[in-house]
């Protein structure tokens, strides 16, 4: 995706949606604003090519069938009424190209250059691109050439220039020499200038002020004229590597700004003047440089003043105070942050010599933080100034999850092979004359798959309990109890979330009414929510089923916003994987219209905090050095809920042509023949339909609806309705009316169809994941499989399925003795190809859809994590 934003008030003016496959590369915009010119992404290492047709313009000699191997080059007239460029072409070079250019003084003319490349192209509308790549190689100059890293194209001339990485500039220019290479309106390498000796030109500008800004991996920033005659140097910045320079708008007839040779200034008219320019670095340090300071004597007064103090490695650790407007950030290089994110300033800093933090977590009554770390390592570090209180370290695996007890006296660790940890803070073995310390409780391992939700029990528990989830589709149940040994025992059995589908995590969910309030919500991979009841471990159900929010990838993290509040008041902030962060209101019902979406991030959500007072939440994004603040405002989510209907309108909406369509019509049939059944269909009594129908029915409805669930299915949806009331009430429901069908229906139903992908996925699973088809007789073949593992089917009962699907009983004489995947989905199921929606129409939705209805108010900033310094 390529936003314009206007530069003043911050708000998006244009959008490009799916530009290039693979994203932009590189960029810039002419001076006039009208074009904008770009530099696809190439494809990242082990994908395959994307399509032609996937890019966002057209080009005369190629068609949409030719895989898209190389970079793109393309320009863009984004104030035009139009969605794809002027202008685009292949760049038919491997070298990937890594910068890009406008010619300022002939906007038709476009540098760009790689490591080893540099290429001139000629364009125009509805033109195609012409270009040449001057060729340079060390015997020429006589000279190592290094690498490539920006081009510039000097004024008033027929020049350009390109710095390397050794320190020297290649000046391009027309030659009326003839050396058979090239053409005489071409350019080519005239001379190599060394201007700075083993230290790599990062940025090559050109000012209007007549001078060439050239900033370096040294940390120095140099102004040069024309000829790269140096004007003036600053090279006592120490903020590290030069990553890019702006300067500020220059205000007309403002004399500070004066070039050179202008009279006035106490140093005549050889006096040094530009406007002040900010320098951003690789260490994620951005530098206001005056110009006065060049003539500063002291090399401390010569550094310029940091305004921004950013973060210079990926972000995946991210907590709230819960008690102080303080947010604790920590980095793979080692540093951990606390800020006021009131007065968007630095609170405290640590930085953690040769361990990589990857995770954080406050305490609830916020006296410690838990950081773990990819090692294994876990450190409990006091809030107030953050020493150390203790060290951990019972695994050598990254610590994924962390989760403290609501008392703040036990302390619970995921770590990335499995293992499960639990640290209480009691009196050395229980003797009261020991003063309290942090110690290892127990060690456990239940899971086969990764653990993505790690969770205690609230107050609300009679007794404090663990909770985890798995991969491997287990919810695990930990009676943490405190005798004298301590230990994590494992309440038996384990209950099994799903089938198909896989847990994504799990928190603890006080909410839902009186008596009812011992629950946990688990997430899957198939957009659905689970709550499940955890009074009695040996009968745990499922209370609930809802569809989750379906903008972007399944959800991952969830958070409550407020406190104390309950029902309606209530909100969950959530994200998926990647890019998407959004509101839910309670109670989870499957309303549509109840939750809301925007992007987040670019790509992966690593975190998210909510504050303690509900106003604002927080999300950094691993890899994009990220972390956001947001303000959270409900209403317009309330305001949807309002506005989409009350009852099962919302939910109406949702079904396959709505209320006036085919399917709902034959859902109110299949109702009443429901209630029909339910009196014996021979009975020649008089019938009194009160509108409901027993629980028993259900199975019989979905299956007649086109959703077949499984057993464990109709056993979460006959729990579902039993005990739907029960909070309130106190009593069983056994009937249910065709409102509560519907609702039933959609939020059960899979969100997307199967076809004949998932029908190979799971021949792939019973084959042990080895290519080929899967044998029809034999323990391990599709009937044995069939009728002897999981929810077992009798031999009787599967030709009963394959006369109905079929015509024909005799299961041997339907299938080979091979069975291929597809060809069992298309033959014996009917199953035809779906038709897959793509990622970007899916982008496209979430930002066009107005979240059913609910334009986001969430106004979102990025946080500036700045210090005081100076």
């Amino acid at each position: 995706m390529m936003v314009v934003w206007e530069r003043e008030s911050g708000t998006p003016v244009k959008t490009f949606f799916n530009p290039h496959p693979y994203g932009v590369h590189a960029l810039d915009i002419a001076p006039k604003l009208q074009y904008l010119v770009t530099l696809s992404a190439p494809a990242p290492a082990g994908e395959p090519p994307a399509q032609a047709g996937d890019q966002g313009g057209k080009t005369g000699e190629h068609t949409k069938s030719v895989e898209q191997e190389c970079q793109y080059i393309s320009v863009w007239d984004w104030p035009a009424d139009k969605e794809t460029p002027v202008c685009t072409t292949a760049v038919g070079t491997q070298d990937v190209q890594t910068c890009v250019l406008f010619n300022a003084w002939d906007t038709h003319e476009i540098g760009t250059n790689g490591k080893r490349r540099v290429f001139f192209w000629t364009w125009d509308v509805d033109q195609p691109f012409q270009f040449y790549s001057p060729a340079l190689a060390p015997r020429d100059f006589k000279q190592r050439i290094g690498d490539y890293t920006q081009t510039i194209f000097l004024p008033d001339s027929t020049q350009a220039a390109t710095g390397t990485v050794d320190g020297d500039v290649v000046i391009w220019d027309l030659s009326l020499i003839v050396d058979g290479l090239s053409r005489p309106d071409e350019r080519r390498a005239v001379k190599i200038i060394k201007l700075c000796p083993d230290v790599s030109l990062n940025v090559l500008q050109v000012h209007e002020k007549a001078r060439v800004v050239i900033g370096a991996s040294d940390g120095a920033v140099r102004f040069y004229d024309y000829q790269f005659r140096v004007q003036a140097w600053f090279e006592d910045l120490s903020a590290g590597s030069v990553k890019s320079i702006s300067f500020e708008k220059s205000v007309e007839g403002d004399e500070d700004y004066e070039p050179p040779g202008a009279s006035g200034g106490v140093g005549g008219e050889d006096d040094f003047k530009c406007p002040n320019f900010l320098v951003s670095t690789g260490s994620a340090l951005v530098v206001l440089v005056e110009s006065k300071l060049f003539y500063e004597l002291s090399p401390d007064d010569r550094r310029g003043r940091l305004v921004l103090q950013g973060l210079d490695s990926p972000v995946h650790g991210l907590c709230c105070h819960p008690q102080l407007p303080l947010v604790a950030v920590c980095g793979y290089s080692g540093f951990l942050h606390m800020w006021n994110y009131n007065s968007r300033s630095l609170h405290l800093v640590k930085i953690f010599d040769k361990l990589v933090p990857h995770i954080l977590q406050f305490s609830p009554d916020g006296k410690l933080l838990a950081v773990g770390f990819t090692n294994g390592h876990c450190k409990l570090l006091k809030s107030t100034d953050l020493s150390e209180v203790v060290s951990f370290r019972e695994s050598r695996d990254c610590v994924m999850h962390v989760s403290f007890s609501h008392d703040s006296s036990y302390l619970a660790l995921a770590h990335a092979d499995r293992v499960l940890c639990l640290y209480k803070y009691a009196h050395r073995h229980s003797d009261k004359n020991y003063p309290k310390e942090w110690s290892l409780a127990a060690k456990n391992k239940s899971h086969y798959r990764p653990i993505v939700g790690l969770c205690f029990s609230g107050p609300e528990s009679e007794k404090l309990r663990l909770f985890s989830v798995g991969e491997d589709r287990r919810l695990m149940e930990y009676s943490v109890k405190g005798n004298e040994f301590g230990g994590l025992q494992l309440s038996s059995p384990d209950t099994i979330v799903e089938q198909e589908a896989r847990p994504t995590g799990c928190i603890w969910y006080p909410f839902g009414g009186k008596g009812d309030n011992q629950k946990v919500l688990t997430m899957n991979d198939e957009y659905k929510f689970k709550i499940w009841h955890t009074v009695n471990s040996a009968a745990r159900s499922c209370r609930k089923t809802a569809l989750a929010p379906t903008y972007g990838d399944p959800i991952t993290k969830m958070a409550p916003v407020f406190k104390d509040a309950d029902g309606e008041d209530q909100f969950m902030l959530y994200a998926t994987h990647e890019k998407v962060l959004g509101l839910v209101q309670l109670p989870l019902d499957g309303n549509p219209n109840k939750s809301m979406g925007l992007i987040a991030h670019p790509g992966q959500i690593a975190a998210i905090s909510v504050d303690y007072q509900g106003q604002y939440a927080f999300t950094c994004g691993g890899s994009d050095l990220t972390v956001n603040q947001w303000l959270i405002d409900p209403q317009p989510v309330t305001h949807a809920s309002v506005i989409g209907g009350a009852g099962i309108e919302p939910f109406v909406k949702l079904v396959d042509g709505g209320e006036e369509g085919e399917f709902f019509s034959d859902m109110k049939d299949y109702f009443y023949y429901s209630q029909i059944r339910s009196q014996d269909e021979s009975t020649t009594k008089a019938r009194i339909l009160d509108g409901m129908i027993p629980v028993t029915e259900i199975p019989h409805l979905m299956c007649a609806l086109g959703y077949f669930p499984t057993q464990l299915e109709i056993k979460n949806m006959t729990a579902e309705v039993k005990y739907s009331k029960f909070g309130e009430t106190g009593e069983y429901v056994d009937r249910i009316g065709f409102d509560d069908l519907v609702r039933l229906y959609v939020n059960h139903r899979p969100v997307f169809a199967v076809g004949p992908d998932q029908i190979r996925q799971a021949f792939e699973a019973m084959n042990r994941h080895e290519a080929g088809p899967l044998p029809r007789d034999g323990e391990n073949g599709l009937i044995g499989l069939l009728t002897h593992h999981g929810e077992k089917m009798s031999l009787e009962e599967l030709e009963k399925c394959f006369e109905a699907l079929v015509g024909d009983p005799a299961v041997h004489r339907v299938l080979d003795e091979e069975v291929d995947a597809l060809g069992f989905a298309h033959d014996v199921l009917g199953l035809a190809d779906a038709v897959e929606v793509s990622q970007d129409e899916a982008a496209l939705a979430l930002q066009n859809s107005e979240y059913h209805g609910t334009k986001s108010e969430w106004g979102g900033t990025t946080l500036a994590l700045s210090s005081a310094a100076s």
